[in-house]
């Protein structure tokens, strides 16, 4: 999703930097990447950043009982406490231009499935913290929301639940358009459901 709201973005003339761990080696769950990365923006834009977005998200299926530490950490780090990094180190620079911040949750986030309990529960923690940085935020005229796209054909989804019926998913195209009408909204505090047109 996070890719095509990069080609989006610069078809309609936006100045676009983005930041992963393939390409860039920017790994959200720690904070000094997160900074580094914003940082070199702030260089090229003289400080000026009008939307940060983060579309970073892990998931692994496996119940909880047997998920190793190692995985349970992964999952948290880069669901959740990178979502946290990317907001903090995003907050100087969205009150010095009055900007947006935008997350993605997990249709599983209102109610919590089995094979994917971190998942789901980090998916949930996302729309509280969306949610209480949209009041925290609001005198510093920061817009704060989240998107919930329902079943998405993404790689991560792919490789977690093979190749499914044809018509079945969203395409990620139709997210990345929902992302931008969002993001230049005067919402804030929003959860934006994206769904699939029946």
């Amino acid at each position: 999703m996070g890719l095509q709201v990069v080609r989006l973005s610069e078809q309609l003339g936006a100045r676009v930097f983005s930041f992963s761990r393939g390409e860039t080696g920017t790994d959200v769950s720690r904070i000094e990447h997160v900074t580094e990365a914003l940082n070199q923006v702030a260089v090229q834009t003289g400080g000026v950043v009008d939307y940060i977005v983060c579309s970073a998200g892990l998931l692994i299926r496996n119940p909880l009982g047997v998920m190793s530490a190692d995985d349970i950490h992964a999952s948290i780090n880069t669901n959740y406490l990178g979502t946290v990094n990317v907001a903090q180190a995003a907050w100087p620079l969205l009150r010095k231009s009055k900007g947006s911040l935008l997350f993605y949750t997990s249709s599983s986030y209102t109610r919590g499935r089995m094979m994917y309990s971190v998942y789901s529960s980090t998916k949930a923690a996302i729309v509280n913290l969306t949610q209480a940085l949209a009041e925290e935020w609001h005198t510093d005229g920061i817009r704060v929301n989240c998107i919930n796209p329902e079943r998405t054909r993404t790689p991560m989804r792919v490789s977690n639940f093979g190749v499914e019926p044809e018509g079945t998913l969203l395409e990620p195209e139709v997210v990345a358009v929902a992302t931008l009408n969002t993001l230049v909204s005067h919402m804030t505090g929003e959860v934006v459901d994206v769904r699939r047109k029946m």
